[in-house]
Order: C-alpha cells, then structure tokens, then sequence
C-alpha cells in the first residue's frame, strides 16, 4: 500500500477473526529454518501467489527458506493447503480469518482492501510469536522473518541485505515519499524490539483499522529504542523504478534485488504491468484466480 484513509473501528473486524487467527493449521512439525518467508493471500490474489512463487523458486533460497502462508479467506485457505501440500520442504498454511473472500475488486480506495490492510501487522505478530517459541530460532542471530507482498517480485535473494548489525528489522523505502518505509517487503529479526514493533503496530490498527503503512511509519518514529534500517531503494525497487518505467524489465536490470508494484492500483492494473515488464512467468491461459473478474 502507498498511504490512506483509516476506517472507522470495527470495519470488517469482529472478534470472530481473533479467534481464526490462532487457528493455525500446520503442514510440518519439524523445526523452523533460519529464514522463515511469510506471505498473506486472499482468494482474489492467488494467481499472484503462483506468479510469486514461480519467482521464488528459481531461487536459491526458495528451496532452503520455509514458507508460511496466510490464508485471508475460505476459499484461500483450501487452495493454498492443496497447492502447498506437493512440496516437501517447511511449508504452513494459516486460516488467517475463516470467512467468505471480500467482495469487489479490493482497488485501494476500497473498504475491503484497508480491511486486508489492517489484519497485517496482528498476523506477523503471531507467525513471530510462533517462530519464537522455538528456542533454536529465537537465539539465533541468523533467524528472519521475511515478510512479503504477493506483487513485490524477488529478482534476486534478499536475504543477504538482512545482515547488517544493530538493526531489529529492514523496510523497503517508499520512493522519496517524504522517507517512508513501505512495509509490504519486512525482514525481522527475532529481538524483543521486533515483537515491540508488531504489537505496537497491531495496537494501532486495532484503535484505528486501515491501511497500514502510515501507522507503521508512526510506530517506528516513535519507538526510539527500535531500529528499522531502510534498504536500498536503487536495489529493493518500487514501481517508479520499475514497472512504471517503460523499457524496464527484470531481466536487464543487473542490479535490481526485488521490484514492487506497490504504485500500481488493482488487480488487473497490475497484471498488466508485469505481464509487460515480463515479469508474469505464468502462461496466458493460466488462471488460479479464485473470485471472478467483474
């Protein structure tokens, strides 16, 4: 998400999605591994999923990563155990929210996007929690949560930029949008300043459901104790370095790490935009989409 409005409380909230979030289904019982992927999914973005997943696995690290993905919807939800439940490696799949997809399109303006918006920073609060009660991963200096948008494309393995000593977590910047951090790429670490970071986040958007980057660019202004290092916004590109960019393209991009479409408004908009960027692997008859268009 770029900025916006904030609903009023108790927009497409309700105490029946506290209670699916701790309802977290697993694929594996084994360990967790040092980076740990965490990807949110609603029924209207599954072709998404695939599109992000056919990047990961060219990666290195899409084999040597766990994954966890968050289901927001029913029909997400039985999709993604279905679609997961063929790979070998850590895999989990959360019923994030347990009732029927959102209708519309989710355009940013909708209410039903600031609604996926606002479930976001309680979600990886408890995929942190989770990986945490493991004793292994919580006092490893090597462990990440890695969170990523469906449409923030990784090029290239991130993780190595998720090194750096003296930092609780790494952002994307949001293209000299008077320095903001854009949320929708996050890497943590599992220190108390990144739990503290979560929660203060998740508190805010419970006080005021919304779209979520402009409380947490609050959260971290105000939280001195906490540090949030900025990545490289020539590396870890928005869509006005990429996608927007018309001869742009991933492949000619020798030192893109990721690009996202995160100035890019809708489904089908961005689509296109990757499709023409090259940057859609799927082929054109391919259709994992659970909602249909309008």
């Amino acid at each position: 998400s770029n900025s916006g409005l904030r609903m009023g409380k108790g927009a497409c909230w309700g105490v029946a999605w506290g209670v699916a979030l701790a309802m977290v289904q697993m694929s594996t019982r084994a360990a967790p591994p040092q980076v740990v992927i965490v990807v949110t999914c609603s029924a209207h973005y599954t072709d998404f999923f695939e599109n992000w997943y056919a990047w990961l696995r060219r990666l290195e690290v899409g084999s040597t990563a766990g994954l966890v993905a968050i289901a927001e919807d029913s029909e997400a939800y039985a999709y993604l155990r279905r679609r997961l439940a063929r790979d070998a490696a850590y895999r989990r799949v959360v019923d994030g929210f347990g009732g029927p997809p959102l209708t519309g399109e989710l355009s940013f303006l909708s209410t039903g996007f600031a609604s996926l918006m606002s479930r976001r920073a309680a979600h990886l609060l408890a995929q942190l929690e989770h990986l945490t009660s493991w004793d292994a991963w919580a006092k490893s200096s090597s462990s990440r949560l890695v969170f990523s948008d469906l449409d923030v494309l990784w090029i290239r393995d991130p993780t190595p930029w998720f090194a750096e000593s003296g930092c609780d977590a790494w952002a994307q910047t949001q293209h000299r949008e008077r320095g903001l951090l854009n949320p929708g790429l996050l890497a943590l670490t599992p220190s108390p300043g990144s739990r503290t970071l979560l929660a203060d986040w998740a508190a805010r958007l419970r006080e005021l459901p919304g779209r979520n980057l402009p409380v947490f660019n609050e959260a971290v202004l105000e939280l001195r104790d906490i540090t949030v290092c900025p990545l490289p916004p020539e590396r870890f590109l928005s869509a006005k370095r990429s996608f927007n960019r018309k001869r742009w393209s991933p492949s000619s991009d020798r030192l893109a790490v990721v690009a996202h479409a995160n100035w890019i408004d809708g489904h089908d908009a961005k689509r296109a935009a990757l499709r023409a960027s090259g940057a859609w692997l799927l082929p054109a008859n391919h259709s994992a989409l659970l909602v249909p268009r309008p």
